[in-house]
């Protein structure tokens, strides 16, 4: 019961209490109170366990107290089940007991309305007062393992391992302890967070990465409220071990229209995506893949390399492997000649072998264990997959038997996909015991090591950068969102959302706002053709919708016809949109990108970048990371978009200016942390000049926030 590392503050007494109560016990089988305190005698606790209820002198043979107030001893955690209302008075007792932290297994609180949300918040002021943690309410409780602590009333109770789950959902709970009691998988800590009143998982995170007994984390999200400290967290904890995240909920926030496309494509979920990879995290799609990939975490040691080997006796599965490989970013490991001599000496002439390796339908046990050996040994090879169809001349039992060997042996990774049903089942139940990871199907094994291949790259990617920030104009942009708060309006006019960005240096085309077609003609005259008009209104965002953009103008002629009926398709289009005259600006060529800011509830200022022009809400062609940005942040975004290659130089043409793009959108990630009134912020499109020359941001779309806000 010692303890043999540093927790954190006000943690111990939630995941390592030495005396426990349980507030609203009963004898009664079918009480929640009553399966929590049969859990925590069942899970073998060693610390004083005290029922309460005021109804009851002794329950499953322990001495029952009315109050936590009455009992003799200190009690450092309790567990609460008792009625919503009955919630703040037992609290009060708790705190004037000195308790330490609280399971608040109770519903009826926020999930329930406003009158519950009430309730929660008034709970929450009195913990706070009493300096008291608080897990759940609308909780199913906690567990840790290797505290011999079983605090839920789940009928389940987990085995020791080293998988660490969170989840925000009780079902969810269930269903992974139930998974967990068919897969030979244990837990070092299983902790529902229900409304997550106090403690979420940003606190969980701090204290799990610390915890010896942890190899992998689990999480169901469903949201958070805390999302920056959130990102702080985990990008901390990715550096030490796996997180996994199930985040449900894949819809947009949508509780305000977006006015720019960057906001369009900003929804939450594409925020929580952007979130969890920059914070080194793998999020999930459903959670059999969950299940997938904590099992691989738990068993297997960590992929060194990024070469697969994979050995089959169907060459049909091989080449689904194979596929698989390539979906989820993994290469075929290519074998060493001295490999491919070793695999001939063993397989028959009929044999593959080459990546995939085809050991063919008669493959005993020896033939599988000589090909796996071989790669295993071959420096090229990081992980290996091992399938196996059940043909009529193989002996499945003695190949898993065979497989079941390398559990814990090798350096290197190894995962099955015995594919098929009832002949397969008892080999499986073999592989399970030995700590082996099977899949139903290649694809699903493919996964879990592309999973393993991604944390391991997440571990060596470098510490956050200091930037270095520019000088900016502050007072000028200061200036600007007076002058429009003024006026009454939160939508800027394109010319004011330059000046914006030409305070934080950012390249805009040489231009001119003219009253009139005279002054028009006189400004292109001055510019150089050939030139751009653009309609100038606070009222329109998107000026090409409606006809309010006439690109290279090359003489006055042209302007002259140009000038008349673009305001004229403007005005017919928006009788009422207010006019201040047109924009003439100097053409700039170049690649068309967007780079954009849009303010997220959570996580703050989100940064979008991608391929720009007037189709960039179709194509969706678009990176997000959460400000501030560094520049390893900002060059990722810049490649991982698919037209990336754009922008490299292909089919002969010459690169374009990629550190002068990666320096614009770290002057905008500034810009956002340096400015909260900027609610949304878009250059579209940004000219990406040739190497060496510089980008041109040659339209510019800025909301502000109202003064209240």
């Amino acid at each position: 019961m010692s303890r043999t590392w540093p927790l954190l503050p006000q943690m111990r007494e939630l995941f390592e209490p030495a005396s426990v109560a349980i507030i609203g016990a009963s004898p009664d089988r079918t009480k929640v109170g009553n399966i929590i305190l049969g859990n925590m005698i069942e899970s073998g606790f060693q610390g004083p366990l005290y029922p309460v209820n005021p109804r009851y002198e002794e329950i499953m043979g322990l001495r029952c107290y009315p109050r936590v107030t009455d009992v003799p001893g200190p009690v450092e955690m309790a567990v609460i089940v008792v009625p919503a209302k009955a919630v703040l008075q037992v609290t009060e007792e708790c705190g004037q007991k000195g308790v330490g932290a609280i399971v608040v297994i109770s519903a009826g609180f926020k999930e329930v309305g406003l009158e519950g949300a009430v309730l929660e918040r008034r709970l929450g002021e009195l913990a706070h007062r009493y300096g008291m943690r608080v897990l759940g309410p609308n909780c199913l409780g906690l567990v840790n393992t290797h505290h011999r602590m079983n605090a839920t009333f789940a009928r389940e109770g987990p085995r020791e391992g080293n998988i660490a789950i969170s989840s925000q959902s009780g079902a969810i709970c269930v269903v992974i302890l139930d998974w967990a009691a068919n897969i030979n998988i244990g837990f070092s800590k299983f902790v529902s967070v229900g409304n997550k009143l106090d403690v979420d998982e940003g606190h969980l995170l701090e204290y799990l990465r610390e915890d010896p007994f942890t190899k992998v984390i689990g999480m169901y999200i469903e949201g958070t409220d805390r999302g920056r400290e959130f990102l702080r967290q985990a990008e901390l904890t990715t550096r030490v071990k796996p997180v996994i995240a199930l985040k449900a909920g894949r819809t947009s926030s949508g509780a305000k229209a977006a006015s720019s496309h960057t906001g369009a494509m900003s929804g939450s979920d594409r925020v929580y995506d952007a979130a969890m990879r920059q914070a080194g995290v793998v999020r999930v799609g459903n959670i059999e893949e969950m299940f997938d990939l904590l099992q691989a975490f738990s068993t297997m040691p960590l992929p060194q390399g990024e070469g697969v080997a994979i050995v089959t006796n169907a060459g049909g599965l091989g080449v689904m492997a194979a596929d698989a490989c390539s979906d989820n970013g993994l290469t075929l490991a290519s074998f060493e000649p001295a490999t491919v001599e070793r695999l001939r000496e063993g397989l028959p002439p009929a044999a593959s072998l080459y990546n995939p390796i085809d050991v063919v339908g008669d493959a005993d046990a020896a033939r599988y264990d000589h090909a796996i050996r071989t790669v295993m040994a071959d420096p090229n090879v990081a992980c290996v997959v091992a399938l196996l169809a059940p043909t009529d001349l193989v002996d499945v039992s003695s190949v898993a038997r065979t497989l079941t060997a390398f559990a814990g042996a090798s350096p290197k990774p190894i995962v099955t996909s015995f594919v098929g049903g009832k002949e397969m089942l008892a080999s499986i139940e073999m592989l399970k015991a030995a700590g082996v990871p099977n899949y139903p199907s290649p694809e699903r094994g493919v996964r879990a090591l592309a999973a393993m291949v991604e944390h391991r790259r997440n571990l060596e990617r470098e510490e956050h950068q200091a930037v270095t920030p520019v000088e900016a104009d502050h007072a000028a942009v200061r200036e600007v969102i007076a002058e429009v708060r003024a006026e009454g309006r939160l939508q800027l006019s394109e010319s004011e959302g330059k000046r914006i960005l030409r305070a934080y240096g950012i390249r805009t085309p040489e231009e001119g706002i003219a009253k009139d077609l005279p002054s028009a003609l006189a400004l292109a005259e001055r510019i150089g053709y050939p030139v751009a008009m653009k309609v100038e209104s606070p009222d329109i965002a998107h000026k090409t919708d409606i006809g309010g953009v006439v690109l290279d103008i090359d003489g006055p002629e042209e302007l002259e016809r140009s000038y008349q009926v673009m305001l004229s398709r403007v005005h017919e289009k928006l009788p009422r949109a207010r006019i201040t005259g047109v924009s003439i600006q100097r053409m700039v060529r170049g690649r068309e990108v967007i780079v954009g800011m849009v303010r997220d509830d959570q996580f703050g200022p989100v940064v979008t970048f991608g391929l720009g022009g007037i189709f960039v809400e179709i194509l969706r062609d678009v990176a997000h990371g959460i400000a501030p940005l560094d520049r390893n942040d900002a060059e990722r975004m810049v490649r991982s978009i698919k037209a990336y290659p754009m922008l490299t130089g292909a089919r002969g043409k010459r690169p374009g200016d990629i550190p002068a793009l990666v320096d614009v959108i770290l002057r905008v990630s500034q810009m956002a942390m340096e400015f909260p009134e900027l609610e949304e912020l878009e250059m579209n499109p940004v000219m990406v000049g040739d190497e060496g020359m510089g980008v041109t941001a040659v339209d510019a779309l800025v909301t502000i926030k109202g003064e209240q806000q």
